[in-house]
């Protein structure tokens, strides 16, 4: 089984996403503002901002419009390089609103898939049915 989903399609996605790269530019003006401080060059300092603050917000718009895939391949659940056994797997919290499922897992790991996030009904419904025969 597979599915697609972009960022920009879901509510939570793409607040995470957001919030990532509204992070990262306050990061980048917390240290333009202490080099500014400590160093007394301005102008140097706020091209350089700038610059950071332009690759940020081209990152951001360019990871919320790309493509990215989920699939079930025999008894994991995989978004490339994550993935999750579905043994695993203890339970899952369903967010119809936000087509979202987020998998409960018995033992956390770094790099498990936790959030399965969805665009269209159809695909959303087959996969939390899927999740119901498999894990009851």
């Amino acid at each position: 089984m597979i599915w697609s989903y972009r960022a920009v399609n879901n509510r939570v996605a793409r607040k995470k996403w957001l919030a990532l790269g509204f992070g990262l530019i306050v990061v980048g003006l917390i240290y333009t503002i202490f080099r500014i401080i400590y160093s007394s060059k301005l102008i140097s300092s706020l091209a350089i901002f700038t610059i950071f603050a332009l690759m940020v917000f081209l990152y951001t718009i360019i990871t919320l419009g790309k493509v990215r895939y989920y699939f079930i391949e025999g008894n994991e659940i995989v978004y490339k390089p994550f993935r999750t056994k579905i043994e695993d797997v203890e339970g899952y919290e369903v967010d119809r609103d936000n087509m979202v499922i987020r998998l409960k897992l018995k033992r956390p790991k770094i790099f498990a898939v936790r959030t399965l996030y969805f665009d269209k009904e159809e695909e959303f419904e087959d996969v939390l049915r899927f999740l119901k025969r498999v894990l009851g």
